[in-house]
Order: C-alpha cells, then structure tokens, then sequence
C-alpha cells in the first residue's frame, strides 16, 4: 500500500477514506452469533465510556482518469438526526476533500442498509433530490430487488423502507445501474459478490498492474472480525453465508497481499492468515 493513514494508491486509482461521521452501538448488536461472556473480554478495550461500542462510518472516494468515485454514501443528514448520532457528515467530508456532490461521476453501493445509501438523496419538497445528479449509480440487482419487494421482506420491513427512499428516486430518474455477478464497472474497478449480510452484498476490488485493493464494505463489521472471523451480527440476513463471504474476501486478500478498505474499519490495512484466522495490519 502507497499512501497516508487514510489515503492509498492503486495505479492511476488514488483513493481516500472519507469519514461520515461515528455511532455507537450495543456490542450484541455486532456480535450476537456467541455469547456475551465470550464476547465481552476481547470487545471491553474498545468501549467508551458509556459502555457503548463507537463505529466509524467510512466510505471510500476514488479519484479515477475519468473523475470521483464514491463506494457507499453514508447515513443522511435526516436519519442522523433521527439517530441523535454525529454522522451523515459526508458531504462537509467530501467539501474538504475538494469535491463537490456533482463533481462525482461513478456512485457504488455495496449493500442497501440505511447507514450506507442514507446519503443518496434528500428532501426536496414533496419528493427527492439526488445528491450526485451526474453519477451513475451502481448496486446489485439481488440487493435492489430484495429492498423493494413488494411485500417488502419478512423481519426487515423498516430498513427496506429507508431503502426504497432513497433507492427508488435514483431508479426513477434513470440513474440507477443493476448489475449481476462479479464483473468491472469501471476501469480497474470490479464488483464482487459477497451475500450474506444482505442477500445481494458485494465488495468491490481496485486493480491495476501488480496492485490491489478491496473494499469490504459490510462483509467485516470492525477489526475483532479479524481475530474472530465466525463471529455474526443478527443485522445479517444469512449469518453462515456472511462468515463465508467473510473468510472468502479475507482469504484473497492475504494470498494477493491487497489493501483492505472496510466501511467499519478505523484505516486501511492488509492481513495475512494467522491460526485459523486473520493477523490485522492497520496502515499496512
């Protein structure tokens, strides 16, 4: 990895982790699959002080030959409100940054959760605005169907509403992109498969020459994924098919030696293969 603690180069892909802001989770609701007794020992460091446990919202900007791109939109402004938590921070992100919402050209959504496409549109009058009015927008055609069924899913009726909010006035405008399987969307940018923590999520691998990276987006939930990759959230809609996507993405990682970008991840990093599981290497 060539680059900053929050910034990497991939070939002509020079990419840059922009934060949306921190919220702080119930530590069940990451890691539910064991109990809390073995849990709490590994997890009880990185508590704040209100025994919460903070998580970072990261989506990723890549500066490509052909302009910005951007992995994932974060929460909204309207949803953190609801949240009473400090994110939906990206666009004060992406101003700093030196971008402007119409200057990104390629928007790539790795799963539908409201943490991640909160940022797609807003309010505008009776209806919705997109945010990035001159992007393609790209999500897995499993994800949108899944999030807009109608009847929406069993279980998870409130989160495909937030879904079809802002994913539908992107579909309506003609912005929208589905795509199936792994294939490249834009040049040294692929999508991958990764079902599990929805039925239609997906990573997102940077390339060029001997260089790779990999956007992870939700297949690792924080850095303890690492140590414990068997742990599962009961966010995920299938827990065994999320641990597979899991170790499947990591496994590549370590044996191509890839940047590994995460949306719940502090900072790039890389990771290799350490007793049935993975060493983490934050910064590289």
């Amino acid at each position: 990895m060539s680059g900053t603690r929050l910034g990497f180069t991939v070939g002509p892909l020079t990419c840059r982790v922009v934060a949306d802001g921190v919220a702080s989770y119930e530590t069940q609701d990451l890691y539910s699959s064991v109990p809390a007794e073995e849990t709490g020992p590994p997890l009880r460091p990185l508590l704040n002080d209100e025994g919460m446990l903070p998580v970072p919202y990261h989506p990723l900007l890549v500066e490509t030959p052909d302009g910005p791109a951007l992995i994932d939109t974060g929460a909204g402004a309207v949803l953190a409100q609801e949240w009473g938590e400090p994110v939906g921070q990206l666009r004060d992100a992406l101003v700093v940054a030196g971008v402007a919402p119409e200057d990104i050209r390629l928007v790539l959504i790795s799963h539908a959760h409201p943490d991640h496409v909160g940022g797609l549109t807003v309010e505008d009058g009776p209806g919705r605005r997109l945010v990035f009015p001159n992007a393609r927008h790209i999500i897995s055609r499993t994800e949108f169907e899944f999030w807009t069924a109608d009847p929406p899913p069993p279980d998870w009726a409130d989160m495909a509403e937030l879904a079809r909010l802002h994913l539908v006035p992107v579909e309506r405008g003609g912005m929208l992109e589905l795509v199936d399987g792994e294939q490249e969307v834009a040049p040294g940018i692929a999508v991958i498969p990764a079902p599990g923590h929805t039925p239609g999520h997906v990573a997102f691998s940077l390339s060029a020459s001997s260089q790779a990276a990999v956007f992870v987006a939700d297949a690792v939930l924080g850095e303890l994924n690492f140590t414990f990759p068997d742990w599962t959230s009961h966010l995920d809609v299938d827990q065994a098919e999320a641990a597979r996507s899991r170790r499947r993405l990591l496994d590549e990682a370590a044996r191509a030696q890839s940047t590994v970008v995460g949306y719940h991840l502090w900072e790039p990093g890389t990771v290799e293969r350490h007793n049935g599981a993975y060493h983490w290497h934050p910064g590289g």
